[in-house]
Protein backbone atom coordinates (compact mmCIF):
# COMPACT_ATOMS: atom_id res chain seq x y z
CA UNK A 1 0.00 0.00 0.00
CA UNK A 2 1.39 3.38 -0.99
CA UNK A 3 2.14 6.01 1.61
CA UNK A 4 -0.33 8.93 1.30
CA UNK A 5 2.48 11.36 0.43
CA UNK A 6 3.75 9.00 -2.27
CA UNK A 7 0.23 8.66 -3.67
CA UNK A 8 -0.10 12.45 -3.68
CA UNK A 9 3.23 13.01 -5.45
CA UNK A 10 3.14 10.17 -8.01
CA UNK A 11 0.74 11.85 -10.46
CA UNK A 12 2.66 15.15 -10.33
CA UNK A 13 6.24 13.86 -10.54
CA UNK A 14 6.59 15.47 -13.97
CA UNK A 15 6.57 18.89 -12.30
CA UNK A 16 9.63 20.92 -11.33
CA UNK A 17 11.53 19.56 -8.32
CA UNK A 18 11.12 22.86 -6.46
CA UNK A 19 7.36 22.59 -6.82
CA UNK A 20 7.50 19.02 -5.53
CA UNK A 21 9.57 20.16 -2.56
CA UNK A 22 6.92 22.78 -1.82
CA UNK A 23 4.32 20.01 -1.64
CA UNK A 24 6.54 18.06 0.76
CA UNK A 25 7.11 21.23 2.82
CA UNK A 26 3.34 21.55 3.25
CA UNK A 27 3.26 18.00 4.60
CA UNK A 28 6.11 18.85 6.97
CA UNK A 29 4.25 21.86 8.34
CA UNK A 30 1.00 19.92 8.82
CA UNK A 31 2.63 16.90 10.50
CA UNK A 32 2.33 17.02 14.31
CA UNK A 33 5.00 14.36 14.99
CA UNK A 34 8.58 15.68 14.97
CA UNK A 35 10.07 12.36 13.92
CA UNK A 36 7.73 12.18 10.93
CA UNK A 37 8.53 15.81 10.02
CA UNK A 38 12.22 14.92 10.01
CA UNK A 39 11.50 11.93 7.75
CA UNK A 40 9.59 14.16 5.32
CA UNK A 41 12.47 16.65 5.30
CA UNK A 42 14.97 13.91 4.42
CA UNK A 43 12.58 12.64 1.75
CA UNK A 44 12.30 16.13 0.24
CA UNK A 45 16.07 16.40 0.12
CA UNK A 46 16.18 13.23 -2.03
CA UNK A 47 13.65 14.39 -4.63
CA UNK A 48 16.21 15.86 -7.04
CA UNK A 49 18.01 12.50 -7.22
CA UNK A 50 14.72 10.67 -7.72
CA UNK A 51 13.76 13.03 -10.56
CA UNK A 52 17.17 12.50 -12.19
CA UNK A 53 16.71 8.72 -12.08
CA UNK A 54 13.22 9.01 -13.56
CA UNK A 55 14.45 11.28 -16.34
CA UNK A 56 17.30 8.86 -17.15
CA UNK A 57 14.88 6.03 -17.91
CA UNK A 58 14.12 5.18 -21.52
CA UNK A 59 10.40 5.02 -20.74
CA UNK A 60 8.66 6.92 -17.95
CA UNK A 61 7.47 4.81 -15.02
CA UNK A 62 3.78 4.25 -14.42
CA UNK A 63 2.02 6.06 -11.61
CA UNK A 64 1.92 2.79 -9.68
CA UNK A 65 5.68 2.32 -10.10
CA UNK A 66 6.21 5.87 -8.86
CA UNK A 67 4.04 5.24 -5.80
CA UNK A 68 6.03 2.13 -4.99
CA UNK A 69 9.38 3.89 -5.46
CA UNK A 70 8.36 6.94 -3.42
CA UNK A 71 6.94 4.76 -0.64
CA UNK A 72 10.18 2.77 -0.57
CA UNK A 73 12.17 6.00 -0.33
CA UNK A 74 10.01 7.14 2.58
CA UNK A 75 10.75 3.85 4.34
CA UNK A 76 14.48 4.15 3.67
CA UNK A 77 14.79 7.71 4.92
CA UNK A 78 12.78 6.70 7.98
CA UNK A 79 15.43 4.12 8.86
CA UNK A 80 18.22 6.69 8.65
CA UNK A 81 17.12 8.49 11.79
Amino acid sequence: MAHPLAAHLAPIMNRDVDELRQVVAQWVVKEPDERERARYRRFGAELRAVKARINARAAPPSEEELEIALTALLVLVGHRS
